[in-house]
């Protein structure tokens, strides 16, 4: 297709969780986490971010949010509620909903996801939150592109928000695949990588832990391939399509 002139070219952000420096502060109450910030928005304040609570770790009290929150479980075991959470869990807070207390059993680690906006306010009861205790048990369908069926992918969609079109996904892919060439979406779309390898081109390996941030309307996925299959979780601002360059 004709590549618009307002389509930027080749500005993706990829990097290891590894690499990004850890900062301590105050989350859900008083008790300090650890986060590694994956994207903040222009204002400064967090898009997404891996967060780590220690053993013990506790919010104090149930939380309203003013904007939606997700998070999914990584690895460790907390306790939400009245749910037991381990790794493959993952978690809906509506704008509007309060989250219930938390308690970090074990170490854990969780990706973190808000829309812009993001305050918490204690309350006395929770209610509204939507958990899933395994991603897995979501059914998954075979995603079309272009009226063609990706064979041996699996899209699991984990939110789909009625009021924007935003949604966040877990992907499987499989080994050997490889990617048509360029493309762009219209919106942001970010993807951390669970497990396995991919690459969207040579310049940016992506292993266990990796996060890539495309930028909406940028050119991106040059050399899209991975050689033993991977799992990503992917999320978006608004309602995602893919046009080819």
């Amino acid at each position: 297709m004709t590549t618009p002139d307002d389509l930027a070219h080749d500005i993706s952000v990829c990097i290891h969780r590894d690499a990004i420096a850890p900062e301590t502060g105050a989350l859900w109450g008083d008790d300090p986490v650890e986060i590694r910030a994956l994207r903040r928005l222009e204002d400064g304040s967090l898009r997404s971010a891996v967060v780590t609570l220690h053993a013990g770790w506790a919010s104090a009290s149930a939380l309203a949010v003013s904007a939606v929150q997700q998070f999914a479980l990584v690895s460790g075991r907390i306790r939400f509620g009245d749910h037991s959470l381990a790794a493959g869990a993952f978690v809906v807070v509506p704008a509007g909903a309060a989250m219930p207390p938390m308690r970090a059993v074990e170490p854990s680690e969780l990706i973190l996801i808000q829309d812009p906006g993001q305050t918490y306010r204690p309350v006395a009861e929770a209610h509204g939150a939507i958990v899933t205790s395994d991603i897995s048990a979501i059914a998954p369908f075979t995603p079309v592109i272009d009226g063609v069926p990706l064979e041996g992918f699996e899209r699991r969609v984990l939110w789909l928000d009625p009021q924007t079109g935003a949604d966040t996904r877990m992907l499987r892919v499989p080994a050997g695949f490889r990617g048509s060439g360029p493309n762009w979406h219209p919106v942001q779309e970010e993807i951390f990588c669970l497990e396995g390898d991919i690459q969207p081109d040579a310049t940016r390996p992506m292993g266990e832990g990796s996060y890539l941030w495309n930028p909406a309307r940028s050119i991106h996925g040059f050399d899209e391939v991975t050689r033993g299959g991977c799992v990503l979780l992917e999320w978006h601002d608004g309602p995602w399509d893919l046009h080819r360059v």
